[in-house]
Formats: C-alpha cells, sequence, structure tokens
C-alpha cells in the first residue's frame, strides 16, 4: 500500500515545543479564571461580548514568512499568524472534537465513494477571498499541486506534507458550489477527512502573472510569492491591515467573512516578543492582553498568580517530549543496548525536577500517539521497563546481551569497546540542562559514559536533519490525527526520521495502518504500531509539556486549545470584550 511520507519541519515542530522551564519551588495552582476549563474545557471563560474594543496579543516567538506550507515556514508562530485568514477545513477542539469551518464550508466532508475514494466539499456560497472573489474549484487544484510534492507540478516546492500527493482529480459540480476530490487507487485513510483541500488563491497567482497550472516553475514562483508577500486576501473572520513580517500584524474585521460568528473587535493585534518575562511586564504595564507562549517557568507562573487583573490556567500543551537514540550509532545500532538505557532513565524523577515545577500534576507520558486520558491509549511502555530507572534491569538485559564492564565499572562490548555516548539538549535552559545531568548520572549507574553536548535554541533543526547526535532530547507539537503523525515520525523513508531507524516490520505496519479507514480500528492498529516502537527502543515518551495562558480577565471566549497549533488563536472569531452590562 502507497503512502505519502510527511516531510516535516524538523526547527518547526520541534523547536515550537522546546519549553524554557526553570527549577524551583512546587508548582502553582491556576487563577480562578479558568477554573472551570477542567470541567468544561470547550466553553470555559465564556461570556457576552460588548460591541468594538482592541486586544493586542504576545508571541513569544517570531516567524520569517506568510506560507505555512511550506517546509520552512511551517512554525506555530506562522499559523498562528495567518489562522485568522486561513482556509481551514477546520479545527479540533479540547475534547478532540472536529469543529468545521462554516465561513468556507456549508457541510462537513463526505465521503461518497470508497473505491476510488472520493471526498465531497459543500461550499458555504457566501465564501470569498475577502476581495470579492469567491472559492473555486482552481483553489483546490492550487493547493494540491502547492502540496503535491511532485516537481512536475510545482518545481522544487518543499511542503510540509506532501498530502496532495495521491490526488488524482478534482472537479467541481452545482455551479461550482460543490468539489469532489479523487485519489488514485492506492489512496485509504482513516483521516479523510481531515485532508487539506485550501491553501493561498489561485486567483491572485494568476493576477500577479504566474501560469502556475501549466508551468511547474511559475508554481514554484507563486509560493514564494505567498511566503514573502503579507497577505491582502482572507477567508477568516479578519483582514490584514498591515504587519512587519516577524514582528507585528494588525487585523480588522473581515466584511466578506461568511461564518456564523461575527468578530466584535475593532482591532487584533499580534506581536512579537524576545521573552515571556517581555510579554507579563507588558500585560502588567496594561498593553498586552494575553498571550499562550511555548514556554513558560515557575517564576513566570509565581509572577501571573500574584497580578491581580490577569487571569492564567497551566495544563498540558499541543506538545510532547521525548529522547531519542540515533540508531545508526556504532553503539546504539545495538537493540539491547538501546532497551538497556531507556530502561535505566528514570522519566518520573525527570518530571519531579523540571515540568512539575510548572504543573505539579505533570505526569508521565504512557504512549508515543495518544494522551493518557484519550480513549484510545494503550500502555505497552511500563511492562518494558523503559523509562522507569531500574538500574538492576538495564544490567541485566545488558548482560544477557554479551555486555560486561571493566574494572572501573565502564560498560564495555563483546569486543572490549568501551560504550560512549553524547547528549544533544537546547541550551538556555536550566530544566533542560537538569534533565541532560539527570540522564548523564541515570547512565552512569550502567556504567555508560555520557558527554553532555548542548546547541543553540536555533540550530535545532540543523542538528536533527543530520542526525548530528548520539541521545536527543526534544519535542513534537501534536493533534489528534494519529495515522498522519505515525508516518511523520517513525516512516524509514520520512525526513522527520531523525534517529535513522530502519525496521521493515514497523514500515509495514505503518502501511497497515494508513490503509485503514475505520477511525477505532485505526486507533487499534495505531497502538500496534506504538508498540513496535516500543520493541525498537527508540523513541521514549516524556510528558505532554505543560504551557501556560494568561489573559486579562476583560477578555470572554478565550481559552487554550492543547489540539490546535494556534492555541487560544483557534476561535478568535468569538473573543470579545466583556460586556459588563450583560
Amino acid at each position: 500500500m502507497f503512502r505519502h511520507v510527511r516531510s516535516g519541519s524538523a526547527l518547526a515542530i520541534g523547536a515550537a515545543t522546546a519549553l524554557v522551564l526553570t527549577s524551583c519551588s512546587g508548582g502553582v495552582d491556576a487563577d480562578p479564571g479558568f477554573s472551570g476549563c477542567v470541567e468544561r474545557p470547550v466553553t470555559c471563560n465564556s461570556g457576552e461580548r460588548a460591541e468594538g474594543g482592541e486586544v493586542t496579543w504576545g508571541l513569544d516567538g517570531s516567524w520569517t514568512g506568510w506560507n505555512p506550507v511550506l517546509t520552512a515556514e511551517y512554525t506555530a508562530f506562522t499559523l498562528q499568524v495567518t489562522g485568522p485568514i486561513w482556509p481551514d477545513t477546520g479545527h479540533f477542539d479540547q475534547e478532540s472534537e472536529f469543529v468545521l469551518n462554516d465561513g468556507v464550508f456549508a457541510a462537513e466532508p463526505k465521503l461518497i465513494s470508497e473505491n476510488p475514494v472520493q471526498v465531497e466539499y459543500a461550499l458555504n456560497p457566501d465564501a470569498t477571498w475577502g476581495d470579492g472573489t469567491p472559492i473555486s474549484r482552481d483553489d483546490f487544484v492550487y493547493n494540491w499541486y502547492a502540496r503535491s510534492g511532485d516537481d512536475a507540478k510545482c518545481a522544487g516546492c518543499t511542503p510540509y506534507a506532501d498530502s496532495s500527493s495521491q490526488v488524482e482529480s478534482i472537479e467541481a459540480s452545482g455551479s461550482g458550489s460543490t468539489i469532489v476530490i479523487t485519489y488514485d487507487e492506492d489512496y485509504s485513510s482513516s483521516e479523510w477527512q481531515y485532508e487539506n483541500v485550501l491553501a493561498s488563491p489561485a486567483h491572485i497567482a494568476e493576477a500577479e502573472g504566474f501560469d502556475w497550472e501549466n508551468d511547474p516553475e511559475d508554481m514554484k514562483a507563486s509560493q514564494d510569492y505567498f511566503s514573502e508577500t503579507v497577505p491582502t486576501w482572507s477567508t477568516g473572520p479578519f483582514r490584514i491591515e498591515s504587519a512587519e513580517t516577524g514582528d507585528h500584524v494588525i487585523f480588522e474585521p473581515n466584511p466578506e467573512w461568511a461564518g456564523s460568528t461575527k468578530p466584535t473587535l475593532d482591532r487584533l493585534t499580534l506581536r512579537s516578543f524576545d521573552s515571556v518575562e517581555s510579554i507579563i511586564t507588558e500585560m502588567r504595564q496594561g498593553n498586552v492582553d494575553g498571550a499562550t507562549p511555548t514556554g513558560v517557568t515557575a517564576e513566570n507562573i509565581g509572577q501571573l498568580a500574584a497580578e491581580a487583573g490577569i487571569d492564567f490556567s497551566i495544563a498540558p500543551g499541543p506538545g510532547w517530549g521525548h529522547i531519542d537514540l540515533n540508531t545508526a550509532n556504532e553503539f546504539l545500532s545495538d537493540n539491547a543496548l538501546r532497551t538497556a538505557v531507556f530502561q535505566a532513565i528514570d522519566v518520573e524523577e525527570l518530571i519531579d525536577r523540571t515540568y512539575a515545577n510548572v504543573q505539579t500534576d505533570a505526569a508521565r507520558k504512557l504512549n508515543h500517539l495518544f494522551r493518557n486520558n484519550s480513549e484510545y491509549f494503550e500502555d505497552h511502555l511500563t511492562v518494558t521497563g523503559q523509562g522507569a530507572g531500574d538500574t538492576e534491569l538495564a544490567r541485566t538485559t545488558l548482560e544477557e546481551a554479551g555486555y560486561d564492564w571493566d574494572a572501573d565499572g565502564n560498560l564495555v562490548t563483546e569486543l572490549g569497546e568501551r560504550v560512549e555516548l553524547d547528549f544533544r539538549y537546547a541550551d538556555g535552559s536550566p530544566d533542560r540542562e537538569t534533565m541532560a545531568e539527570l540522564v548523564h548520572y541515570n547512565l552512569a549507574d550502567i556504567g555508560v559514559d555520557v558527554e553532555l553536548n548542548p546547541f543553540a535554541v536555533a540550530d535545532l533543526g540543523t542538528t536533527l536533519a543530520s542526525s548530528e547526535f548520539d541521545m536527543i532530547s526534544y519535542g513534537w507539537t501534536t493533534a489528534p490525527l494519529y495515522v498522519g503523525n505515525a508516518e511523520l515520525y517513525w516512516d524509514s523513508d520520512s525526513a522527520a526520521n531523525y534517529g535513522q531507524n530502519e525496521d521493515p516490520e514497523l514500515d509495514a505496519l505503518l502501511d497497515e495502518l494508513a490503509s485503514v479507514r475505520d477511525p477505532g480500528e485505526a486507533a487499534e492498529m495505531a497502538n500496534t504500531v506504538v508498540q513496535r516502537v516500543i520493541e525498537d527502543a527508540y523513541v521514549l515518551p516524556t510528558v505532554d509539556t505543560p504551557v501556560v495562558i494568561m489573559v486579562s480577565e476583560d477578555l470572554v471566549n478565550v481559552r487554550d486549545n492543547w489540539a490546535s497549533q494556534q492555541r487560544a488563536l483557534y476561535n478568535v472569531a468569538e473573543w470579545g470584550i466583556r460586556d459588563e452590562d450583560a
């Protein structure tokens, strides 16, 4: 069974979740403003909105362009600054339910044929690109070419995922109000309804002189144009009034927005800051109204707790941390050594000394694809002892595989070679350093010498892409799309298979997973994939990384969303200033 492999952006996905944590005293409880989010995660902090008002939202990072289709720009920050204008099919809410974007679509995607797979999309008849131009078949075709990964359609394009590689044709009917996408005979996926089907507007590419449909080089040039050019178009509740790439973007309501929820804000500004501390300072001075930073320290939480007028909440975010091993390393090519390394690492201690300082109930992650509270969660990890910090078990594993220890207690192979590894992590965080030191001590207990080798945060992408590590700690952002994520993480041919694991049995399981159409059956198959990854001792999950949302108490309908890389901006049309008279 052929399947597309998402090419993934190492820097975008990894750096976006490399949280900045600081060891200090125990965690702090959330402010009462978000106290209802545990019981009512989809509706907490709701309220009546007053007409008008301006909101400034802080970002603890920057962006380099305006086209998140591209690998280099598929970052959390690009997704956030383009979110208010982007033609997403919909989003997942905090309970993993898919919510249709009714500003673009009139009905949820419909499977009208299983062989070949054909999916029907009914457009909202009032949906436009914000300039009076209706969304049309050409826009679906433009997205197909942009995400195809095929040089015959887009020469030299670098989509973060070649998610349209198996599209066979796209046709329109009903005067263009209904679009049917037909996939090739090998396409089969339980996630067909979540495919990305729209991106940038075809008519603007044509107006700029790009013959995108007939010239693959022009198609590539148009993608670069949309990367470099501040969008004048919008399919969302807001449109861009002005912007400076990487610094700020100012939105105003989009008068052509066809969605059921109309904005009440007069203006929304997203502004980049160099640190979470800077955002909190600006919030205390009344210049910023909220933020969902990718990193937070216990000191930051203490500052928020002491500040009247700021509501905040701490919870597991969209990212999950993990430790990966490079299977191409001369020592780590041996499965028994990899297994023993993971058995020696004490994940609970890592959490207690780091993440628990921010979120007191931070729990060890026990499944690579499903959160611990997911209906599909299965624990295949505990029984293996991986992550348990069990030195005795690790030594037994090594002894049975023929390893020994020299007179100084150093682990040596059957050939008498001393086992030495390096551990890579992003510099600049006391907690990341603490985690690295704990791993160093854990592995010293089984005689493995570990050299700590940090790198600059900005070098995460190149470090991963070049596989310049023996062991490495970083994070993935995620969503409830386990089929695509499994392919991205572990397929032997995936560009994001940074640890170079090549397992034909795992690839076969991924093939089978991609061919299952029923979501429940696919989840069962996904757990079988996870079990195989554990057997390979390739990736050791640590925690669903804690994050914070902090907002002015005057804002309503603003809440965090772990299932969206846009975080709180997922429902920006609903945001408003609290109506005190309601």
